[in-house]
């Protein structure tokens, strides 16, 4: 299919416009460039052209670029904040760890456990948790917790989908059939324990756990689909990768790094009603503070231990991290979960993206582009339909 292209003349008036109202993030855009790698962009690393808008300020759904112009977050921060930037209940959370902690613990404290508490709550598969600082280092450690609890070697994971950038699960992510696509500096033979599969065949799924028999470890999926439901699965899939596994003495691993407390406050597997062995946590668990989290059934948990083999509980893997439970996103992931709990955020965004979605058709009907939109619970998708204009 060919992707329709911008006529020269138009693009060029576009850029023009865009440059001229943000002459100062174009300035930053430089300076930036000369010292962050990739194209000076720290964080969120998509390619913006002609450069990326830099902000001075943001609250609620509103945010503010350094030359005064104003936008309404529809990226909601990619999913995190849900109570909108700058919430006085995670900003009070925050303060009073503070006041409480100073910027860091790095020793036990009662918010990890006040925050595994709401967690387990609303996550009846998960037993036991280990906190750890982003989603890519849950994926991974997940990948660690069930090699070393079944004593096999090699994962299982689908096309397209991703699982952050660690070494172990970053072939063929984000977009299917494209190989390490977003990152290199990986042996090729690296993946050698990795097996690929299109989503949606549970017939090859079968066939790869009998052909690799006694060697899975585990099943890793996004359960709502790659890039939470860009690529949606087909109905039941999920239930039936559960009994496969089942079948199979193999681990059924929810990568809910996307998906929790968005899509209910209970995650993917709540709206599916499918228990995993082990779910990986991530970015809205810690109300916007950097975390992530592996959590599920606790005999599995159980080759989490310590390094001291004098301990009560030596365990053959040692996930260890100086920023893991950090007071701060303890305090905001507990605040978080609180309103959630109270309030209609969730339903209100699933809604939203629904009306949106609705919208954007519309529009794109009259105008006749090849364009179409659906939502995922609340998560928006954008295609082409393949129609020409």
């Amino acid at each position: 299919m060919n992707v329709p292209k911008l006529r020269d003349e138009r693009y060029k008036q576009v850029v023009a416009e865009y440059e001229k109202k943000t002459p100062l993030s174009r300035k930053l855009s430089k300076e930036s460039c000369k010292r962050i790698v990739p194209m000076g962009a720290p964080g969120y690393t998509i390619w913006h052209r002609p450069y990326p808008i830099f902000i001075d300020s943001a609250r609620g759904t509103r945010l503010y670029d350094v030359d005064g112009n104003l936008y309404i977050d529809l990226f909601n921060d990619q999913g995190i904040s849900y109570l909108g930037h700058r919430s006085p209940a995670i900003r009070k959370a925050i303060i009073s760890a503070l006041d409480r902690y100073g910027s860091h613990l790095a020793m036990c404290g009662e918010l990890a456990t006040r925050w595994a508490e709401k967690v387990m709550q609303h996550y009846p598969s998960i037993q036991r948790i280990k906190i750890v600082n982003s989603g890519t280092e849950a994926t991974e450690l997940a990948c660690q917790i069930a090699r070393s609890f079944t004593a096999k070697t090699k994962i299982i994971k689908f096309a397209g989908h991703h699982h952050g950038w660690n070494s172990v699960l970053s072939f063929d992510a984000l977009a299917a059939g494209s190989g390490t696509f977003f990152t290199s500096g990986i042996p090729a033979n690296h993946w050698d324990n990795l097996i690929t599969l299109p989503p949606n065949d549970i017939d090859i799924v079968e066939k790869a756990l009998q052909d690799n028999s006694g060697q899975i470890a585990a099943v890793v999926f996004e359960p709502l689909g790659a890039a939470s439901g860009g690529t949606p699965l087909a109905e039941g899939f999920q239930q039936q990768l559960r009994d496969l596994t089942t079948k199979y003495n193999v681990l059924l691993v929810f990568d809910e790094v996307a998906t929790c407390f968005k899509v209910a406050i209970g995650g993917a597997q709540q709206v599916l009603g499918v228990r995993p062995d082990l779910t990986c946590l991530g970015k809205t668990a810690g109300g916007g503070i950097p975390i992530g989290a592996v959590g599920g059934r606790e005999d599995v948990m159980s080759v989490a231990g310590a390094l001291d083999p004098r301990a009560e509980h030596f365990g053959p893997l040692f996930p260890m991290g100086s920023f893991c439970a950090h007071p701060f996103a303890m305090a905001a992931g507990i605040a978080f979960i609180d309103e959630l709990e109270t309030g209609d955020y969730i339903r209100n965004s699933i809604a939203s993206a629904a009306e949106l979605a609705e919208g954007i058709n519309d529009i794109a009907a009259t105008l006749k582009l090849n364009v179409r939109a659906h939502a995922t619970y609340s998560f928006l998708h954008f295609g082409l339909t393949g129609r020409s204009i």
